[in-house]
């Protein structure tokens, strides 16, 4: 996977610890982390440096391809292509509050998702998102992600308990042909 990708208005690209503050102040909101796993609140300075760092370790060692959102200048949030426990890959994503409905969110999960199938030899790609989270599902579902029919109970950090959570998965197959319908 490359360490940069390009879209028409953004810049996803590896975290460095210049970006602590940011993404620090942008976690400090409840509303994005309760629908996050694996994000604490508050999500002080030391945990947004440590994020990173561990962010960039997982790059090394193959085990996720996190990218800042970026317009170039500001950061917009992270998505995430991460080693699921089954071994499979999955999605995930957070947009600070300030870029909620400008399609950032849409915009940077096409191009990583168009680089993970160009990059790596994998039949799909899950992802999911919490039952009391509908802007997620929809967005997922714009990407082509179906449901699995499944449903998971998964402890969320942010929120201190678990919440219902909705499973779904996107064949290479049908995200080739939406790249190519959106060509």
């Amino acid at each position: 996977m490359r360490t940069v990708i390009t879209t028409d208005r953004l810049v996803l690209r590896q975290p460095t610890l210049g970006d602590a503050k940011t993404i620090s102040r942008l976690l400090s909101d409840k509303a994005i982390v309760r629908m996050t796993a694996s994000i604490p609140y508050p999500f002080c300075m030391l945990s947004a440096e440590f994020w990173i760092m561990q962010t960039l370790a997982n790059w090394d060692r193959d085990v996720s391809h996190s990218y800042i959102i970026t317009d170039g200048k500001n950061i917009i949030g992270d998505i995430s292509l991460f080693n699921a426990k089954d071994g499979s890959k999955e999605l995930g994503y957070w947009i600070g509050k300030p870029y909620w409905g400008k399609g950032y969110a849409s915009e940077s999960a096409k191009a990583i998702i168009a680089e993970s199938f160009d990059s790596l030899d994998i039949p799909h790609i899950d992802a999911g998102y919490f039952d009391d989270n509908p802007a997620s599902g929809h967005i997922l579902g714009k990407l082509g992600f179906v449901s699995k029919n499944e449903f998971s109970h998964l402890y969320s950090i942010g929120r201190g308990t678990s919440a219902r959570g909705i499973e779904l998965r996107l064949h290479r197959k049908s995200a080739m042909k939406m790249q190519n319908t959106n060509a």
